[in-house]
């Protein structure tokens, strides 16, 4: 029986540092941040809005039509662009 408890213990043991860092949250950016990678997309923002990791912007691009952007905080991924008539 101690055979098996000791090998099982060291398992646990080793792994325990690789399922913390799983567990971690990625870290998000700033709402600076953003503005600042919407900014270097073309679109002037005029309001966010924080929804968990992502972001909804709402601007406008360089031809002054109104855009909301879907943006992922881990990455500045543009997740949805969508146009408003």
């Amino acid at each position: 029986m101690k055979r098996i408890i000791l090998p099982a213990a060291l398992l646990v043991a080793a792994a325990t540092p690789f399922i913390a860092n799983a567990a971690a949250p990625a870290k998000t950016m700033s709402l600076d941040a953003v503005e600042k990678r919407v900014a270097a997309l073309g679109v002037r923002a005029h309001e966010f809005e924080v929804k968990g990791a992502a972001v909804k912007v709402e601007g406008r691009d360089a031809q002054n039509r109104e855009v909301e952007l879907l943006l992922d905080r881990r990455t500045g991924e543009v997740l949805d662009r969508r146009f408003d008539d």
